[in-house]
């Protein structure tokens, strides 16, 4: 079971990557704007460089969860860069955006509580890690 869980982070880390990768193409270059796709930094009318700056770090969010760097913490700031700008720049709502936000924190929440998964390049054993905490505090008391 143990195995299942580290693999299903391990894709949740890939999708939200992918995510963040998609905004921050779309951000970056300019004639992907015309698109059908939902996103946040489509919906910034006249802050192009506010946008722009926004996608550079989707990108570089991207990068840092594709190798697992810091999960937890990079993933927490990835939804609060996503689901925060999504809510000022469409105050009236957007059906299409909602799911990509609903998505967005059905892959953020696993990996902010119990960290990245298989394959992380630096993963640090944080409080809400359950899984290694109780291996961690029964070393140290021996």
């Amino acid at each position: 079971m143990n195995n299942l869980t580290e693999w299903l982070r391990l894709n949740f880390r890939v999708c939200l990557s992918a995510t963040l990768m998609i905004e921050a193409a779309i951000g970056l270059i300019p004639q992907l704007r015309d698109c059908n796709v939902p996103t946040v930094v489509g919906n910034m009318q006249g802050l192009e460089y506010h946008s722009a700056a926004l996608a550079a770090l989707y990108f570089v969010l991207s990068f840092w969860l594709i190798l697992g760097i810091r999960t937890s913490m990079v993933a927490a700031m990835a939804m609060a860069l996503l689901v925060l700008p999504a809510i000022m720049t469409n105050p009236d709502g957007d059906p299409a955006l909602a799911v990509k936000i609903t998505l967005v924190s059905v892959f953020s929440v696993p990996l902010i509580l119990y960290g990245g998964g298989r394959y992380t390049l630096y993963e640090v054993h944080e409080a809400l890690n359950l899984t290694s905490g109780s291996e961690d505090s029964a070393e140290q008391v021996s």
